[in-house]
């Protein structure tokens, strides 16, 4: 890794002091992407990337930012493999030049951070929710963290008289950190007992083993924090053993519910909230133009990386080039988000990012009702 860091850092010089030369016709602005487009966790690749690429369409078609056109460039890190997002990061800062990437899943944005951070490329997290992704430089979230997101679903558990809790989570910071650090005391010192954590590696299909020691513990309800198909298997194989207890878990759609079937009921997400039957013309175009162009509804991963390329970079690009700096440089963009760290989102109004690097956002308990993924309550964020 020394030597990898070491080769980029004089990857990156090159590519500072080498930058591109144009003439009168549109410059370019690269957008580095890191998504998981083939694999287990595909699903995600594909809503990442077709939001983003939403926001691109609308952007090239009104002209470009300031004299830019906006280009996604994507790697493919398969079934969260960070040596793939490492490779893809090196090869788009020395061949796309590219000044900001988008990031997603919690192990591939902690594994690239510390290279981004070096090669002063400006990340904007969509999809990750690890608590460890606070506070890393160049690293900024427009999705609710664990953090944020696990307070208030244990105290709604609380309330619906959950006392005994099994823990079942995928193998990685985005699991293990919040069930060790948030999960874990937080139910602990609200008087509940943990009666079993499971961690379990990504994509696979056969839960039971980790379902049966959970089930020897008696819990009045599962918190389940994986990813992917992942969630969709454990609810199934869960009901078919016989757990019909609540069950919460990171996210839900229409893929997952193909799997689940009509054993996803009594399941509740936390989460950001994307109205996607919003009355905001920004929020109408995004859901029409998508459901248009890809035969789909968009969801909120698609809807956090429209935001990054359509309501953030632009507004970077226009604050940049006011104040003399450079769009193409990943650290002009950073220090242009605390000339004013609130931009227009889908979501409705502003968003803000914190010192932190986190984002507050709206945010609901959502609950699976006839295979439909349906607002519950809404909660504050804590």
């Amino acid at each position: 890794m020394k030597n990898f860091r070491m080769l980029f850092a004089c990857f990156t010089v090159f590519v500072l002091s080498s930058a591109p030369s144009y003439g009168a016709e549109m410059k370019m602005f690269p957008i580095g992407a890191l998504f998981p487009m083939t694999g287990p966790q595909a699903y995600y690749g594909r809503v990442m990337s077709r939001g983003a690429l939403i926001g691109i369409d609308h952007i090239n078609a009104a002209g470009g930012v300031e004299g830019y056109k906006f280009k996604l460039v994507i790697t493919d890190f398969k079934n969260v493999d960070v040596g793939l997002a490492l490779t893809g990061v090196q090869k788009m800062s020395v061949i796309d030049r590219i000044p900001c990437v988008l990031s997603s899943f919690s192990t591939i944005t902690l594994g690239i951070q510390p290279v981004c951070a070096t090669g002063r490329i400006l990340m904007i997290n969509g999809g990750a929710y690890s608590p460890k992704l606070s506070n890393k430089p160049y690293l900024y979230s427009t999705k609710l963290s664990q953090n944020q997101m696990v307070p208030p679903m244990l105290k709604y558990f609380w309330e619906m008289n959950v006392r005994r809790l099994g823990i079942i989570h995928i193998a990685d910071p985005a699991g293990a950190i919040p069930a060790e650090t948030l999960v874990r005391p937080i139910w602990t010192k609200m008087g509940g007992l943990i009666v079993a954590t499971e961690p379990h590696l990504p994509g696979l299909t056969d839960y039971t083993p980790y379902l049966t020691r959970i089930m020897a513990g008696k819990p009045d309800a599962i918190y389940d924090i994986s990813t992917g198909q992942d969630q969709a298997f454990i609810i199934r194989q869960a009901r078919e053993m016989g757990m019909d207890i609540p069950v919460t878990v990171p996210d839900w759609n229409t893929d997952w519910n193909a799997i689940a079937g009509k054993t996803s009921e009594n399941v509740y997400i936390p989460g950001d909230y994307f109205n996607r039957e919003s009355s905001d013309p920004s929020a109408r175009r995004f859901v029409e133009d998508y459901e248009a162009k890809w035969k789909e509804s968009p969801d909120l991963f698609a809807a956090n990386y429209y935001d990054a390329v359509y309501n953030i970079f632009p507004e970077l690009i226009k604050r940049v080039l006011k104040d003399g700096g450079n769009p193409l440089s990943g650290a002009d963009l950073e220090k242009a988000i605390w000339t004013d760290p609130s931009f227009q989102t889908i979501y409705g109004g502003k968003m803000r990012f914190n010192r932190d690097g986190s984002s507050n956002k709206p945010m609901v308990i959502f609950k699976i009702t006839d295979g439909k993924k349906t607002v519950h309550k809404q909660v504050a964020v804590e």
